[in-house]
Protein backbone atom coordinates (compact mmCIF):
# COMPACT_ATOMS: atom_id res chain seq x y z
CA UNK A 1 0.00 0.00 0.00
CA UNK A 2 1.50 3.32 -0.75
CA UNK A 3 2.01 5.59 1.91
CA UNK A 4 -1.05 8.36 1.76
CA UNK A 5 0.71 11.76 1.38
CA UNK A 6 0.09 13.95 4.84
CA UNK A 7 -1.02 10.82 7.06
CA UNK A 8 0.17 11.04 10.74
CA UNK A 9 -1.61 12.20 14.05
CA UNK A 10 -2.10 15.90 13.15
CA UNK A 11 -3.42 18.31 15.39
CA UNK A 12 -6.21 19.14 13.68
CA UNK A 13 -9.38 21.67 15.42
CA UNK A 14 -12.97 22.03 14.06
CA UNK A 15 -13.30 25.17 11.86
CA UNK A 16 -17.19 24.33 13.27
CA UNK A 17 -16.65 24.95 16.60
CA UNK A 18 -19.26 22.40 18.70
CA UNK A 19 -22.24 23.11 15.72
CA UNK A 20 -24.16 20.21 14.33
CA UNK A 21 -24.02 19.95 10.73
CA UNK A 22 -26.92 19.05 9.58
CA UNK A 23 -30.60 20.53 9.97
CA UNK A 24 -31.80 16.90 11.50
CA UNK A 25 -31.33 16.71 15.53
CA UNK A 26 -29.87 12.63 14.54
CA UNK A 27 -27.37 12.17 12.49
CA UNK A 28 -27.19 8.56 11.44
CA UNK A 29 -23.65 6.96 10.59
CA UNK A 30 -24.32 3.54 8.55
CA UNK A 31 -22.21 0.78 8.69
CA UNK A 32 -23.22 -1.64 5.63
CA UNK A 33 -21.77 -4.61 8.32
CA UNK A 34 -22.49 -6.84 11.23
CA UNK A 35 -22.36 -5.01 14.61
CA UNK A 36 -19.30 -6.00 16.80
CA UNK A 37 -16.94 -6.39 13.44
CA UNK A 38 -13.77 -3.29 13.38
CA UNK A 39 -15.85 -1.31 10.90
CA UNK A 40 -18.49 -1.35 13.62
CA UNK A 41 -16.66 -0.66 16.17
CA UNK A 42 -14.47 2.44 15.03
CA UNK A 43 -18.13 3.52 14.24
CA UNK A 44 -19.29 3.54 17.24
CA UNK A 45 -16.27 4.96 18.77
CA UNK A 46 -16.44 7.96 16.10
CA UNK A 47 -20.41 8.27 17.13
CA UNK A 48 -19.44 9.06 20.57
CA UNK A 49 -16.81 12.05 20.07
CA UNK A 50 -19.51 13.65 17.70
CA UNK A 51 -22.49 13.57 19.14
CA UNK A 52 -19.69 15.32 22.54
CA UNK A 53 -18.58 18.00 20.03
CA UNK A 54 -22.20 18.39 18.04
CA UNK A 55 -24.50 18.50 20.89
CA UNK A 56 -26.89 15.95 19.11
CA UNK A 57 -27.60 12.28 18.78
CA UNK A 58 -25.22 10.60 16.44
CA UNK A 59 -26.25 6.69 15.93
CA UNK A 60 -24.89 3.73 13.89
CA UNK A 61 -27.55 2.23 11.91
CA UNK A 62 -25.72 -1.34 10.87
CA UNK A 63 -27.63 -2.55 7.59
CA UNK A 64 -25.55 -5.67 6.34
CA UNK A 65 -25.97 -7.51 3.23
CA UNK A 66 -25.23 -7.65 -0.83
CA UNK A 67 -21.25 -7.36 0.28
CA UNK A 68 -21.78 -4.07 1.69
CA UNK A 69 -24.50 -3.21 -1.61
CA UNK A 70 -27.58 -2.54 0.47
CA UNK A 71 -26.31 -0.19 3.42
CA UNK A 72 -23.77 1.64 0.66
CA UNK A 73 -27.43 1.88 -1.64
CA UNK A 74 -29.22 3.56 1.31
CA UNK A 75 -26.55 6.58 1.98
CA UNK A 76 -25.91 6.75 -1.63
CA UNK A 77 -29.96 7.55 -2.10
CA UNK A 78 -30.25 9.58 0.85
CA UNK A 79 -30.08 13.82 1.26
CA UNK A 80 -26.89 15.75 1.16
CA UNK A 81 -27.49 17.43 4.16
CA UNK A 82 -25.06 16.23 6.45
CA UNK A 83 -27.92 13.82 8.46
CA UNK A 84 -26.96 10.60 7.27
CA UNK A 85 -23.25 9.58 6.59
CA UNK A 86 -21.68 6.11 5.34
CA UNK A 87 -18.63 4.39 7.41
CA UNK A 88 -17.47 1.48 5.23
CA UNK A 89 -13.79 -0.52 4.71
CA UNK A 90 -12.65 -2.42 1.11
CA UNK A 91 -15.95 -3.18 -0.30
CA UNK A 92 -16.49 0.38 -1.42
CA UNK A 93 -13.59 0.05 -3.41
CA UNK A 94 -13.81 -4.09 -3.60
CA UNK A 95 -17.58 -3.62 -5.44
CA UNK A 96 -16.96 -1.64 -8.30
CA UNK A 97 -14.72 -3.66 -9.25
CA UNK A 98 -16.28 -6.95 -8.38
CA UNK A 99 -19.79 -6.38 -9.47
CA UNK A 100 -20.82 -4.66 -12.56
CA UNK A 101 -24.51 -3.99 -11.63
CA UNK A 102 -24.11 -1.63 -8.79
CA UNK A 103 -27.45 0.02 -7.74
CA UNK A 104 -25.67 2.99 -6.83
CA UNK A 105 -22.82 4.88 -8.40
CA UNK A 106 -19.91 5.40 -6.53
CA UNK A 107 -19.78 8.73 -7.55
CA UNK A 108 -22.87 9.65 -5.36
CA UNK A 109 -20.86 9.32 -2.49
CA UNK A 110 -17.82 12.05 -1.43
CA UNK A 111 -14.80 11.10 0.40
CA UNK A 112 -14.91 12.99 3.73
CA UNK A 113 -12.65 11.46 6.05
CA UNK A 114 -10.11 8.88 6.36
CA UNK A 115 -10.71 6.96 9.84
CA UNK A 116 -7.57 4.41 9.58
CA UNK A 117 -5.50 1.82 7.66
CA UNK A 118 -4.59 -2.26 8.52
CA UNK A 119 -2.30 -4.15 7.51
CA UNK A 120 -2.58 -8.00 6.61
CA UNK A 121 -0.39 -10.18 8.48
CA UNK A 122 0.68 -13.25 6.99
CA UNK A 123 0.37 -16.26 9.07
CA UNK A 124 0.91 -19.79 8.67
CA UNK A 125 0.33 -23.39 10.47
CA UNK A 126 3.51 -24.36 12.52
CA UNK A 127 3.72 -27.45 10.23
CA UNK A 128 4.64 -25.29 7.41
CA UNK A 129 8.13 -25.61 6.77
CA UNK A 130 8.98 -22.01 6.59
CA UNK A 131 9.98 -18.67 8.78
CA UNK A 132 9.58 -16.14 5.65
CA UNK A 133 8.37 -15.08 2.60
CA UNK A 134 11.50 -16.61 0.87
CA UNK A 135 11.23 -19.92 2.45
CA UNK A 136 7.21 -19.95 1.95
CA UNK A 137 7.53 -19.28 -1.59
CA UNK A 138 10.43 -22.12 -2.12
CA UNK A 139 8.13 -24.45 -0.02
CA UNK A 140 5.20 -23.11 -2.84
CA UNK A 141 7.23 -23.49 -5.87
CA UNK A 142 8.37 -26.79 -4.74
CA UNK A 143 5.10 -28.31 -4.51
CA UNK A 144 3.99 -27.19 -7.52
CA UNK A 145 6.79 -28.76 -9.23
CA UNK A 146 6.42 -31.95 -7.62
CA UNK A 147 2.78 -31.70 -8.55
CA UNK A 148 1.45 -31.61 -5.00
CA UNK A 149 -2.00 -29.71 -4.36
CA UNK A 150 -1.72 -25.88 -4.11
CA UNK A 151 -0.85 -24.46 -0.75
CA UNK A 152 -4.65 -23.49 0.87
CA UNK A 153 -5.20 -19.76 1.75
CA UNK A 154 -8.17 -19.24 4.18
CA UNK A 155 -10.53 -15.78 4.35
CA UNK A 156 -13.03 -14.38 6.14
CA UNK A 157 -14.71 -15.05 2.65
CA UNK A 158 -15.17 -14.92 -0.76
CA UNK A 159 -14.12 -11.04 -2.47
CA UNK A 160 -12.88 -10.09 0.97
CA UNK A 161 -9.90 -7.98 0.98
CA UNK A 162 -7.54 -11.26 3.02
CA UNK A 163 -9.04 -13.38 0.27
CA UNK A 164 -7.66 -11.23 -2.75
CA UNK A 165 -4.44 -10.64 -0.58
CA UNK A 166 -3.78 -14.20 -0.96
CA UNK A 167 -4.63 -14.42 -4.63
CA UNK A 168 -1.91 -11.56 -4.88
CA UNK A 169 0.57 -13.54 -3.30
CA UNK A 170 0.10 -16.63 -5.08
CA UNK A 171 0.18 -14.30 -8.60
CA UNK A 172 3.90 -13.02 -7.17
CA UNK A 173 5.12 -16.42 -6.65
CA UNK A 174 3.94 -18.07 -9.61
CA UNK A 175 1.97 -20.79 -8.57
CA UNK A 176 -1.80 -21.27 -8.11
CA UNK A 177 -3.34 -21.31 -4.29
CA UNK A 178 -6.42 -23.11 -3.35
CA UNK A 179 -8.92 -20.50 -1.94
CA UNK A 180 -10.97 -21.79 1.35
CA UNK A 181 -13.47 -19.24 2.04
CA UNK A 182 -15.18 -19.08 5.30
CA UNK A 183 -18.00 -16.72 6.97
CA UNK A 184 -15.42 -14.68 9.17
CA UNK A 185 -12.25 -14.81 10.13
CA UNK A 186 -12.78 -16.67 13.66
CA UNK A 187 -13.91 -19.98 12.05
CA UNK A 188 -10.64 -19.34 9.02
CA UNK A 189 -8.31 -18.43 12.19
CA UNK A 190 -9.61 -21.69 14.03
CA UNK A 191 -9.07 -23.93 11.36
CA UNK A 192 -5.81 -22.50 10.71
CA UNK A 193 -4.59 -23.31 13.91
CA UNK A 194 -5.76 -26.53 13.78
CA UNK A 195 -3.92 -27.05 10.35
CA UNK A 196 -7.14 -27.80 8.58
CA UNK A 197 -5.75 -24.85 5.63
CA UNK A 198 -2.02 -23.71 5.72
CA UNK A 199 -1.83 -20.20 5.72
CA UNK A 200 -4.17 -17.11 5.92
CA UNK A 201 -3.75 -12.82 5.80
CA UNK A 202 -5.28 -11.70 8.80
CA UNK A 203 -5.43 -8.78 11.26
CA UNK A 204 -2.56 -7.67 13.48
CA UNK A 205 -5.48 -9.35 15.91
CA UNK A 206 -4.24 -12.60 15.66
CA UNK A 207 -0.94 -12.21 16.91
CA UNK A 208 -1.96 -13.06 20.38
CA UNK A 209 -1.60 -16.94 18.59
CA UNK A 210 1.45 -16.41 17.31
CA UNK A 211 2.87 -15.97 21.16
CA UNK A 212 1.01 -18.57 21.56
CA UNK A 213 2.83 -20.86 19.47
CA UNK A 214 -0.32 -22.28 17.58
CA UNK A 215 0.41 -19.65 14.55
CA UNK A 216 3.68 -18.66 13.09
CA UNK A 217 3.91 -14.84 11.73
CA UNK A 218 5.69 -14.67 8.72
CA UNK A 219 5.28 -10.54 7.15
CA UNK A 220 2.69 -7.60 6.59
CA UNK A 221 1.45 -7.03 3.82
CA UNK A 222 1.61 -3.35 3.42
CA UNK A 223 4.48 -1.33 1.83
CA UNK A 224 5.44 -0.42 5.56
CA UNK A 225 5.94 -1.87 8.19
CA UNK A 226 3.25 -1.88 10.87
CA UNK A 227 3.63 0.60 14.01
CA UNK A 228 1.36 -2.48 15.81
CA UNK A 229 3.82 -5.15 14.69
CA UNK A 230 6.80 -3.22 13.74
CA UNK A 231 9.56 -6.04 14.10
CA UNK A 232 7.30 -8.11 11.12
CA UNK A 233 9.02 -7.34 7.56
CA UNK A 234 6.88 -6.64 4.93
CA UNK A 235 6.19 -8.92 2.10
CA UNK A 236 8.49 -6.58 -0.38
CA UNK A 237 11.28 -6.90 1.93
CA UNK A 238 11.61 -10.68 1.13
CA UNK A 239 14.24 -10.03 -1.53
CA UNK A 240 12.39 -11.69 -4.13
CA UNK A 241 11.67 -9.91 -7.21
CA UNK A 242 8.57 -10.34 -7.88
CA UNK A 243 7.47 -9.18 -4.24
CA UNK A 244 9.08 -5.54 -4.84
CA UNK A 245 6.37 -3.75 -5.25
CA UNK A 246 3.55 -6.26 -2.98
CA UNK A 247 1.39 -3.87 -1.15
CA UNK A 248 -1.78 -4.44 0.17
CA UNK A 249 -3.67 -3.76 2.88
CA UNK A 250 -7.59 -2.48 3.83
CA UNK A 251 -9.03 0.88 4.90
CA UNK A 252 -11.79 3.14 6.98
CA UNK A 253 -13.43 6.03 5.95
CA UNK A 254 -16.39 8.29 5.88
CA UNK A 255 -18.47 9.16 3.08
CA UNK A 256 -21.37 11.87 2.47
CA UNK A 257 -24.01 11.95 -0.36
CA UNK A 258 -22.26 13.77 -3.08
CA UNK A 259 -25.07 16.55 -3.24
CA UNK A 260 -23.68 17.64 -0.16
CA UNK A 261 -22.64 21.55 -0.67
CA UNK A 262 -18.53 21.77 -0.23
CA UNK A 263 -18.79 23.93 2.46
CA UNK A 264 -20.67 21.35 4.11
CA UNK A 265 -18.41 18.39 3.30
CA UNK A 266 -15.35 20.85 5.28
CA UNK A 267 -16.87 21.20 8.05
CA UNK A 268 -18.05 17.53 8.11
CA UNK A 269 -14.00 17.00 7.59
CA UNK A 270 -12.70 19.04 10.07
CA UNK A 271 -14.89 17.99 12.88
CA UNK A 272 -14.26 14.21 11.73
CA UNK A 273 -10.86 14.81 11.78
CA UNK A 274 -11.01 16.60 15.06
CA UNK A 275 -12.52 13.78 16.81
CA UNK A 276 -10.09 11.25 15.33
CA UNK A 277 -7.36 12.68 17.56
CA UNK A 278 -9.60 13.72 20.46
CA UNK A 279 -8.67 11.99 24.17
CA UNK A 280 -8.22 8.70 23.98
CA UNK A 281 -9.29 7.69 20.07
CA UNK A 282 -6.27 7.42 18.82
CA UNK A 283 -6.07 4.20 21.24
CA UNK A 284 -9.43 2.98 20.52
CA UNK A 285 -8.46 3.07 17.30
CA UNK A 286 -5.44 0.89 17.71
CA UNK A 287 -7.10 -1.74 19.97
CA UNK A 288 -9.40 -2.84 16.65
CA UNK A 289 -6.05 -3.92 14.91
CA UNK A 290 -6.18 -0.14 12.97
CA UNK A 291 -3.83 2.54 12.44
CA UNK A 292 -5.02 6.07 12.37
CA UNK A 293 -4.72 8.23 9.43
CA UNK A 294 -5.65 11.99 9.40
CA UNK A 295 -5.17 13.41 5.75
CA UNK A 296 -7.15 15.85 3.57
CA UNK A 297 -10.52 15.38 1.52
CA UNK A 298 -7.90 15.54 -1.21
CA UNK A 299 -5.63 12.79 -0.56
CA UNK A 300 -8.82 10.51 0.45
CA UNK A 301 -10.08 10.64 -2.73
CA UNK A 302 -6.69 9.75 -4.23
CA UNK A 303 -5.66 6.78 -1.72
CA UNK A 304 -8.84 5.49 -3.35
CA UNK A 305 -7.63 5.97 -6.68
CA UNK A 306 -4.49 3.62 -5.72
CA UNK A 307 -6.99 1.35 -4.11
CA UNK A 308 -8.75 0.26 -7.29
CA UNK A 309 -5.42 0.26 -9.55
CA UNK A 310 -3.95 -2.11 -6.81
CA UNK A 311 -7.15 -4.77 -6.42
CA UNK A 312 -7.94 -4.24 -10.17
CA UNK A 313 -5.75 -6.45 -11.77
CA UNK A 314 -5.76 -9.83 -9.74
CA UNK A 315 -10.16 -9.33 -8.92
CA UNK A 316 -10.01 -9.05 -12.78
CA UNK A 317 -7.83 -11.91 -13.51
CA UNK A 318 -8.85 -14.50 -10.97
CA UNK A 319 -12.62 -13.30 -11.35
CA UNK A 320 -13.28 -12.96 -7.84
CA UNK A 321 -16.81 -12.12 -6.61
CA UNK A 322 -17.94 -11.18 -3.34
CA UNK A 323 -20.31 -14.00 -1.41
Amino acid sequence: MQAVAGMGLLGLSTTSGAQQPAAAATVTLVVPYAAGGVTDTLARALARRLSEAWGNAVVVDNRPGGGTVIGTAAVARAAGDGATLLVTSFGFVGNQLMLPNLPYAPSALAPVSLIGESTGVLLVHPSVPARNVSELVAWMRARAAAGANPVTFASSGNGSSVHVMAEMFGAAAGVPITHVPYRGNAPALNDLMGGQVQAMFDSTGALAHVKTGRLRALAVSTAQRSMLAPDLPTVAESGIPSFARFDAGSWFGVFVPAPAPPALQARLHADINAALVSKDMPEDIMKTGVEPRVVSQTAFSEHLQRQLSTWGPVIREKNIRPD
